[in-house]
């Protein structure tokens, strides 16, 4: 399938996003706990979502573009821990490949990946990104859906959605993945300014 030509808004987005700096930092690691012959505990998911649903509220509540992006930075590392130490090698592998450009790798490793932790939404949204850069929309596309079919504010993942629907002409699909994601994360501010472009001629339109 051929793809139209990239807007201009996608380099902003892949500047936060994709490759090269697409990568959130590495997960903080805490101290080494105690050796007592027992593997600590991971992280059950009700904890995992409770600090989601408080960083999200945050987000909401930033006072600045500033401070939005140290909130979305601690929620993309959530994002990026699936608990366990072998899926998140597999990943941190992947997104290396992407970096360098060798995405059958990076593909390779998500394929295997996702039926090993087929709950996780950021090994979708890596096979996405991979997808969208080898030009395979339909793969994107469907990727993107599960990401946010697992987690709904993955902002990252609607704001890929509203390009992939604006790159093949679906104007008022694109303006409602945007304005979700905006809705998520506030200062997303390229998406703010293409949001009000879009207004005018979305407006009193039906979604």
């Amino acid at each position: 399938m051929v793809m139209k030509r990239i807007p201009p808004l996608l380099f902003g987005l892949l500047a936060c996003l994709g490759v090269q700096v697409w990568d959130a930092p590495a997960f903080a690691q805490g101290a080494p706990a105690a050796k007592t012959g027992v593997e600590p505990e991971k992280p059950t998911r009700l904890t995992r979502q409770a600090r989601l649903d408080a960083l999200y509220a945050k987000l909401k509540m930033a006072e600045n573009t500033k401070a939005g992006e140290v909130i979305a930075d601690q929620i993309e590392r959530i994002w990026e821990n699936s608990g366990s130490d072998t899926a998140n090698l597999m990943l941190q592998r992947a997104k290396q490949a992407i970096e360098q450009k060798n995405y059958d790798l990076a593909l390779d490793l998500l394929d295997h990946l996702i039926p090993l932790k087929p709950d996780w939404a950021e090994a979708y949204h890596r096979r996405a990104i991979v997808h969208f850069l080898t030009k395979d929309e339909d793969g994107a596309m469907r990727d993107l859906r599960a990401v946010l079919a697992r987690e709904p504010r993955h902002f990252q993942a609607l704001a890929g959605l509203g390009l992939l629907f604006q790159m093949t002409g679906n104007e008022k699909a694109a303006y409602a993945a945007f304005t979700r994601a905006v809705e998520v994360h506030p200062h997303l501010e390229d998406l703010a300014e293409k949001l009000a472009k879009m207004r005018i001629l979305i407006e009193g339109q039906p979604l």
